[in-house]
This record gives C-alpha cells, structure tokens and sequence, in this order.
C-alpha cells in the first residue's frame, strides 16, 4: 500500500510543481526584460477554451488493501467555477475480490462496491510538444470524500488525488487520466478495519456550454 500512497502524492506533487518559462535569448544586462509566460500556460491566453460543464465516464483499476485488484468503472459530472476551480461528483461500481475461504471473505453477502464521491478540484494549465505541435493540457490535484456501500453497509471515505485533461482540435472534447488514493474503514473479523484503495482512471471528457 505504500507503493500506491506514493504514486499519489508523486502525482500531486508534480501538478504543484513549478513549470519553467521560455527560454529566452541571452541580453545584455541593459537590455533584459520581464520572462514571458507561454500562451499555452495561461488559461486567458491559450487556444482551448473554459466550458462551464463536463461529463467523463471513465473505467480503470481499482486495487484494494483487502478487497485485491478489480475494476472499476462510473460517471463524473464536473462544474467548472472557473478555469482553476471545479467542483465534482461522480459514482462508480466495482466487483470486490476477497477470498472466500477467509474470515473476511466469509463475511461477504454481496461483492457489489458502489461508489458515491464529492471532491474539490484546482488545475494549472500546461503543455508538451508532439509531432503536429503543441498539446494543452490540464493538471489538476483534488480531494473529497463521499460514502462507499460495500458488504450492503455504507462506508464513510476520503480520498486526495490528481490527474490531467488532454486537450485536442475538438474544444469539446478532452481525454482524462486521473488516480485517487481512498481511506476508510470496513468490518474485518480477523485484523485491522483501515482499508486503502487505490483508482486509476481513464476516459473521454465532454465539455457542455455554457463557455467561461
């Protein structure tokens, strides 16, 4: 679980990072000026356009400390305040994977996960080049809770993550990668009840007018 708690907070970690400006022409100290920021790193300046909705279904991998590795797969509904500041919700289901022969597997009358989630996103743009040119994209961290019903008992969680938007030729259309790191408890006969699941998410975003 460690090795999933890590791959979280890299993620996390590299949307704060601070992302280097153009290089520019070596000046004489007379003759130096402000650095500009790439219009592709500034959401006033870029090409893509805010939309003030979006719809992802997405489907990924779902790995549990206890549950063991499925997938999993749902809707994400997202109102965009602003280009930086969205609010989300989302449900998901995800067949749990216990063995049967163990006292938690044992307890288990229904191995049906679903998933109910409210998060609190922040992007920064940005941007990478590719043979047709320049690529934007978002990246963005999150955190949120919501409640998991697993075993037929609703299960209060929270989780933090983070992902990226990639952007192409369609203003309404996007692709998103996202992973998520949730904390919360289940009822284990034989040990500890904290439970760590990890998501990683992938799908296609559609952006709904009206635009910011």
């Amino acid at each position: 679980m460690r090795i999933k708690q890590l791959l979280t907070w890299l993620c996390i970690a590299l949307i704060f990072h601070p992302l280097p400006l153009r290089a520019q022409s070596p000046k004489a100290p007379q003759q130096a000026e402000e650095p500009v920021i790439p219009e592709a790193l500034d959401f006033d300046q870029r090409q893509t356009e805010g939309y003030r909705f979006e719809l992802n279904p997405f489907i990924g991998d779902y790995v549990g400390d206890k549950l063991g590795h499925s997938f999993i797969t749902g809707l994400n509904m997202a109102v965009n305040l602003t280009p930086a500041l969205s609010f989300l919700a989302d449900f998901g289901y995800s067949p749990a994977v216990v063995d049967g022969s163990s006292l938690l597997g044992s307890s288990f009358t229904n191995k049906n996960i679903w998933l109910y989630d409210g998060a609190l996103a922040i992007s920064k743009p940005g941007a990478y080049r590719s043979k047709k040119g320049v690529v934007e994209i978002d990246l963005y961290s999150l955190i949120g809770g919501g409640i998991l019903q697993i075993n037929n008992s609703n299960r209060g969680a929270g989780f933090i993550g983070g992902g990226m938007k990639i952007y192409g030729k369609h203003q309404w259309f996007a692709i998103k990668v996202e992973v998520r790191n949730y904390f919360l408890s289940i009822q284990n006969p034989n040990g500890s009840n904290f439970e760590s699941d990890f998501t990683a998410l992938v799908g296609p975003v559609f952006r709904l007018p009206p635009r910011l």
